[in-house]
């Protein structure tokens, strides 16, 4: 493999260097707050030369912020995930919605950047951006529902019992993101990811603030609900204190 020459060096440099900027302001002030004109004086170059690195401007680097942020986050649930055996479908599902919420609690501005309201910022980028997450996190659960359903079956509703529109759109996500499951099969794990991600939203949003100041018990208590219902319950494990 060729050695990259100094002025790919000096484009990735430059390329690493204005993510770097945009996400400060993002983890800071927000996605609304990143302008070009502040991408480019914190890494001390005019605003026309971003151009020259990111054809798309501002929704570019959003763009590719949010990449680097999705990386990260990745990494971090696949690693939750790997802290336990093959065999332990639950705590393998659990450990990173975990990881998730935690993350989501702690890194507001990104969660809204990647789960929120579509930004200025982003534009016609946002779609995208939205796409490409889905189909990292189905990474990070698809294959652990699968080996579930290859080897443990749970309860799911029969094809001939699924609206044709519900059916087909399980097809089109499953070969969209690689995910190799039944209609069924599929409905179960998309409808655990809405019901974790609606309970990790309301708390991140504050939703149910202040009634609720620990809102832990209730998540715990939806995750136990979930993997009870695909005979998993046996394996659950409460959090580490």
């Amino acid at each position: 493999m060729a050695t990259p020459g100094r002025r790919e060096r000096m484009r990735a440099q430059m390329s690493a260097e204005v993510r770097s900027a945009a996400r400060q302001i993002i983890t800071r002030q927000g996605v609304d707050a990143v302008t070009l004109a502040e991408v480019a004086r914190r890494v001390g170059v005019t605003p026309a030369a971003l151009y020259h690195h990111f054809e798309g401007g501002l929704p570019d680097i959003v763009y590719q912020v949010a990449e680097d942020i999705v990386d990260d986050l990745v990494r971090t649930l696949q690693s939750a995930a790997d802290a336990h055996p093959e065999d332990n479908f639950a705590m393998r599902m659990i450990e990173p919605v975990r990881a998730l919420r935690s993350w989501a609690i702690t890194h507001q501005p990104e969660f809204n950047l990647l789960f929120g309201t579509p930004s200025a910022a982003a534009g016609d980028a946002h779609a995208e951006l939205t796409s490409a997450w889905v189909r990292r996190l189905a990474g990070v659960w698809g294959p652990i529902f699968v080996q579930l359903w290859t080897e443990r079956r749970f309860p799911v509703l029969a094809e001939d019992e699924m609206d044709p529109r519900l059916r087909q759109q399980m097809l089109d996500y499953g070969a969209d993101t690689g995910v190799d499951l039944p209609p069924g099969a599929m409905v179960v794990m998309l409808n655990c990811w809405r019901s974790l991600y609606g309970q990790i939203a309301l708390e991140v949003f504050g939703h149910f603030a202040p009634l609720f100041s620990d809102q832990e018990p209730m998540f715990e208590l939806l995750m136990q609900e979930l993997v009870r219902g695909m005979g998993l319950g046996d394996q659950y494990q409460p959090p580490t204190r």
